[in-house]
């Protein structure tokens, strides 16, 4: 590579021009597991939630108040894209476990939200938790069903996330072997 290159720790740039920078991606696929485990559940929560919030507010009206709205349809397709795509260029399988802290989260929600359940007019603590965190609009409480972006929609985009980062890990994988 020509240029002139910058280290910064493992990380370097190579600057060919003023206005082209190229970044190595070696330092990212070096990472721990523990260190990539974090950076994609950032990713797939934050990231899906951030871009596919503009998507999901112009579509949104086509299923409201369906069973589909809980899960915010446009953040999970965000978070399936994301999973691949970044997966299949730096084929991490910490990326495949982000499910795991998407669910402790969802149930970490459930526990601390549906502790008054009976001051809000449930029969049981499971009607809540389902009214609240898997229901319609018109079946939610005096949430408003913020529980339902707070708790469920990172878990479902964290599942999606894991579940196409084992797709793109496969096809990294398989790129692997074609190019050895």
């Amino acid at each position: 590579m020509g240029g002139t290159g910058l280290a910064f720790g493992r990380e370097t740039l190579y600057i060919h021009a003023p206005d082209m920078v190229k970044y190595d991606s070696q330092s990212l696929r070096d990472l721990g597991f523990w260190p990539s485990l974090f950076l994609h559940t950032v990713v797939a929560v934050f990231g899906s939630m951030i871009i596919g919030f503009q998507p999901e507010a112009f579509i949104g009206h086509l299923y409201y108040n369906t069973g589909l709205e809980a899960y915010s349809p446009m953040i999970l397709i965000v978070a399936g894209c994301l999973g691949f795509f970044l997966n299949r260029k730096l084929g991490h399988s910490a990326a495949c476990w982000v499910w795991v802290l998407g669910n402790a989260w969802l149930a970490f929600g459930a526990y601390s939200d549906s502790g008054y359940w009976f001051n809000a007019g449930y029969s049981s603590r499971m009607q809540d938790i389902m009214a609240n965190f898997f229901g319609r609009i018109s079946a939610c409480g005096g949430s408003e069903c913020l529980s339902e972006l707070l708790f469920t929609a990172p878990c479902s985009a964290s599942i999606v996330y894991s579940l196409a980062a084992l797709c793109g890990l496969l096809s990294y994988r398989k790129t692997k072997l074609k190019t050895t």
